[in-house]
């Protein structure tokens, strides 16, 4: 569906007072309004979620001007495709909109070449083996055999690996943002783990044949 056109302002709500407004009327409610092409419903919706998608943002960025930023791509990108949410999708529109403040999360992450910094940022294996590592290639080409061992996990591995290392929450706020079971947050990182430390296994002897 097309986009719902929304000012400037209408991304960033200046009343404190007014950003969180009662939930008088459902999210679905409000969703179907857009569908319709209703301006005020989408802006209703984008105060409705202002401080804790903001919030969240903040914490999950570190900088509360990016916050800002990736908080108006993230409704740039909810309203652009609106027919994709399903509202009886676990954790309804929240979860859906917080999903795709992680995608934005992630994007500007690989955009600005932050993975650069993911053999120092990211223990994902153990110093033993990060010191063997850098015995037997240069610390530049072990962060790109590492960015590229990211790039090749399941999305959905990625996903719990960015916000719990670059995110820095706990795995409790990771299920609940994500929409899943603890256990399967768990899982997920879990298997993430065991196939960098393969994929990097796999490098180092390929460098050590040549």
């Amino acid at each position: 569906m097309a986009g719902v056109g929304l000012s400037e302002k209408a991304y960033r709500p200046r009343n404190e007072s007014t950003a969180s407004p009662p939930a008088q009327v459902s999210d679905e409610k409000l969703v179907a309004q857009v569908r319709r092409g209703g301006g005020l419903a989408a802006e209703e919706l984008v105060r409705r979620y202002y401080q804790p998608l903001v919030r969240y943002l903040r914490r999950l960025m570190g900088n509360e001007d990016l916050a800002e930023e990736l908080h108006q791509r993230t409704w740039l990108s909810a309203l652009e495709h609106l027919d994709r949410f399903d509202a009886s999708a676990p954790g309804g529109l929240k979860a859906w909109l917080y999903r795709i403040a992680i995608n934005k999360a992630n994007d500007y992450w690989r955009a600005s070449g932050r993975e650069r910094a993911a053999k120092k940022g990211l223990r994902l294996i153990t110093d033993e083996e990060v010191d063997a590592a850098d015995k037997r290639m240069e610390s530049t080409e072990q962060e790109q055999k590492l960015r590229k061992a990211i790039d090749l996990l399941p999305a959905h591995q990625q996903q719990v690996l960015m916000l719990r290392y670059y995110g820095k929450l706990r795995f409790v706020e990771i299920a609940e943002v994500i929409g899943c079971p603890l256990n399967t947050a768990l899982g997920r990182m879990h298997k993430a783990i065991l196939k960098l430390r393969e994929l990097m296994d796999q490098a180092l002897e390929e460098n050590a044949e040549r």
